[in-house]
């Protein structure tokens, strides 16, 4: 599985003309790990990184089959999914604290399902509120409220 995302991921960074290297790795069964470098990096986080996501998002399609069956294929560059994990985790708690405090709900801007992932994850046992997702794809949001 490992070489056939290398292969697909090579042949769509060669028909984008991105300027960027590809590193494969699979950490554990079942996880492919996609790294890219290269000049194009900027393009490639910018915004939110909605390039790699969308990239990700593709190589996920492609793949459906192994993915429903269990394997996981996540595309990272330059620490970025670690780093706005970190950054979103901070700004979990900073809203609980103030939703908790002024008993008044906290709606964040719209993100991806992985993003509001994070946030649900980063808030699960905080006292005193809960979370829940609203609104239709794109414009899907997290809203934290008092419990």
């Amino acid at each position: 599985m490992k070489s056939k995302v290398e292969g697909f991921v090579n042949d769509l960074i060669d028909k984008s003309s991105l300027d960027l290297r590809v590193e494969v790795s699979e950490p554990e069964p079942n996880s492919i790990e996609v790294m890219f470098q290269g000049f194009d990096l900027p393009l490639l986080l910018g915004h939110n990184a909605e390039l790699l996501d969308a990239l990700q998002y593709i190589a996920r399609r492609a793949f459906a089959d192994a993915v429903a069956a269990g394997v996981q294929i996540d595309f990272d560059a330059n620490g970025y999914r670690d780093a706005r994990k970190q950054e979103l985790e901070i700004m979990a708690h900073k809203a609980a604290e103030k939703v908790k405090v002024t008993k008044s709900p906290f709606v964040f801007d719209p993100m991806n399902a992985q993003d509001r992932r994070i946030i649900h994850t980063a808030l699960v046992d905080f006292q005193g509120i809960r979370t829940e997702s609203e609104g239709d794809g794109q414009m899907r949001r997290v809203k934290v409220l008092p419990a």
